[in-house]
């Protein structure tokens, strides 16, 4: 039976989550890029500046003098993945199985869902339907038989909303006259090595390299020709893998106003790690690697983690942990705006159990009780009934 595959992009994301927040953004040329460094690179593109010759990876110092009046916005992975996780929530009642491709794009598993929804092609425009009435996301689509056929489908589109629908047995007329520079696995291929062979051999599409026979690619690139082959004539079974999030705790605090004070900070981030190691002990989870990220006031951010060589749920083991990622995170003098700090690689807490029923012989140590004591006094007064003094405001 032919799958049902549907590739959904929507062209350059994060201008179009910017756009939503700020009107004044839309109808002109905008540009993603990091703003704090003098020799950022350009990673969406609007169509407005598209249309002014500024192209992704391109400085964005020469993208201002192609396009003087060019907004260049930073990236906010916060909002960006906040974003991406609503998207794969309206989704879900389409298809059981999805795949992320990157934030915005992902592939959708139709297949067998032709009784519940009807054609795959329908069932991709209600989904567009619904995005565009919800957020104003306009997207690109493709819908073949494999992952490969559809990718390509959504990626050739120009304008949003557009939609291409690639039947079976027709995959290797639509690929013939693509390039061979579009194809989305070269990569992971030693792509430069890969193309300029290609160019050699003057095979600059798709459709001359399925007219040369596999014996003879494999003699100029090897074992890669086997899958290059295979893709040229559209072939593709990779399934559609979803994704497998692996469980966290995350605790956050906007700073209101920015601060850049070291010792409040700390504070700060105190109170943050007592916050996650009361879940981690309430849940009999200990986790096994501790991440930070800053973000400041110029939308920078910075993120690092440390992974941890035993599993542990007390703040004494995870406060020098988390002093010494805010040494290496926090190299600028910039007001932080957000900081966030994140558990994961969670294992269940491993105990002992006793033989017979006799009192434990081991002492705990004096920091473990005091946080048990913490823990046993918030629970039944609040949260807000003690606290360190280097936690308070």
């Amino acid at each position: 039976m032919d799958r049902d595959i549907v590739c959904l992009q929507v062209p350059s994301f994060e201008i179009v989550l910017a756009r939503t927040h700020e009107a004044s953004l839309r109808h002109r040329p905008v540009a993603l890029a990091p703003i704090h460094t003098p020799r950022g690179l350009v990673r969406e593109v609007s169509q407005e500046a598209v249309d002014e010759g500024v192209l992704p990876g391109m400085s964005v110092e020469l993208a201002r003098r192609l396009c003087p009046s060019l907004r260049v916005i930073p990236p906010d992975s916060t909002r960006t993945q906040a974003a991406h996780r609503e998207l794969q929530q309206a989704i879900m009642p389409f298809t059981p199985v999805w795949e992320s491709i990157r934030p915005g794009s992902l592939f959708l598993d139709l297949t067998g869902t032709e009784r519940l929804f009807g054609k795959a092609i329908d069932t991709a425009a209600r989904v567009e339907r619904e995005l565009t009435g919800k957020w104003g996301w306009h997207s690109h689509i493709g819908v073949a038989t494999n992952k490969l056929v559809s990718h390509l489908a959504a990626t050739t589109l120009e304008k949003p909303p557009q939609m291409r629908s690639i039947y079976s047995g027709s995959e290797q007329a639509f690929l013939a006259p693509l390039p061979a520079t579009l194809l989305p696995g070269l990569n992971r291929m030693q792509a430069s090595h890969i193309l300029h062979r290609l160019d050699d051999l003057n095979l600059r599409t798709l459709g001359s390299i399925a007219d040369v026979s596999l014996a003879q690619l494999e003699a100029v690139l090897g074992t890669a020709a086997v899958v290059l082959h295979d893709w040229a004539l559209g072939i593709d079974h990779s399934p559609v893998r979803p994704s497998v999030e692996q469980p966290q705790i995350e605790q956050s605090l906007t700073l209101n106003p920015d601060e850049i004070d070291d010792q409040l900070i700390l504070g700060r981030l105190s109170q943050l790690i007592e916050r996650m190691c009361a879940i981690l002990r309430q849940q009999r989870r200990v986790c096994r690697r501790l991440s930070l990220a800053l973000c400041h006031s110029d939308h920078a951010e910075r993120m690092a983690q440390h992974i941890l060589p035993h599993g542990t749920y007390w703040e004494a083991d995870l406060q020098p942990v988390l002093v010494q990622l805010f040494a290496r995170c926090f190299r600028r003098r910039v007001r932080l705006q957000r900081i966030i700090v994140r558990a994961d690689c969670l294992e269940p807490l491993a105990e002992q159990l006793r033989l017979f029923d006799e009192p434990a012989m081991t002492v705990q140590p004096a920091s473990h009780r005091l946080s048990l004591v913490f823990d046993a006094i918030r629970a039944k007064f609040g949260e807000r009934a003690i606290a360190w003094g280097k936690a308070l405001p």
